[in-house]
């Protein structure tokens, strides 16, 4: 604000002016700072609001479907336990020789036969066109054991494990079991 100059006292205008803008300027800086905290607050929370907003979208949105599709799956795999081939259908794999892992200079040797039951009949032949690839899935997980790793609960985490990489080999296929016909350790 510009005040022209009191032509009776030509002093006291630049005084007037002088005291109005320091006024001004100090009640603006009271202003200034209250709200400056205020403000400074308000945006704050208003982030911490967003950031929670946004965390708990994410959780429902990636994390919580993985939790369904998780049950789902754990669901669908107890069912198939509980269900039981339609009939007695058996595939035979060749015998396979593998020396198993050891320290020692002289190793052991594993003689198996294994057996794979099947649940659907006509899914035989679709099966045998992956028997190369079964039989060196078979060959690379028994040559990392050790003697150990299949005695006792081993040989059945051996058949359930390997019974788990059939099955992601042959998709949408499925066997039911790994059948031991033969198993010498030499």
């Amino acid at each position: 604000m510009i005040m022209a100059e009191d032509p009776k006292n030509p002093g006291i205008a630049d005084e007037t002016a002088e005291n109005l803008t320091a006024g001004q300027s100090g009640a603006h800086q009271n202003t200034v700072k209250i709200p400056s905290k205020v403000l400074f607050l308000s945006i704050t929370i208003a982030v911490i609001l967003l950031l929670g907003i946004g965390g708990w979208f994410v959780f429902q949105h990636f994390f919580a479907s993985h939790d369904a599709e998780n049950k789902a799956k754990i669901e669908q795999v107890e069912d198939e336990k509980d269900k039981s081939p339609e009939s007695n259908v058996f595939l035979s794999i060749p015998e396979v020789l593998v020396n198993l892992r050891s320290t020692k200079p002289k190793g052991n040797v594993l003689r198996a036969t294994f057996i794979l039951q099947i649940y659907i009949k006509e899914d035989e032949p679709k099966i045998k066109e992956f028997l190369p690839i079964i039989l060196d899935q078979l060959l690379s997980y028994l040559r990392d054991q050790t003697i150990n790793d299949l005695e006792g609960p081993g040989l059945e985490r051996m058949r359930q494990a390997l019974l788990l990489r059939i099955n992601n080999l042959i998709r949408p296929l499925k066997v039911h079991r790994v059948i031991l016909k033969d198993f010498i350790i030499q």
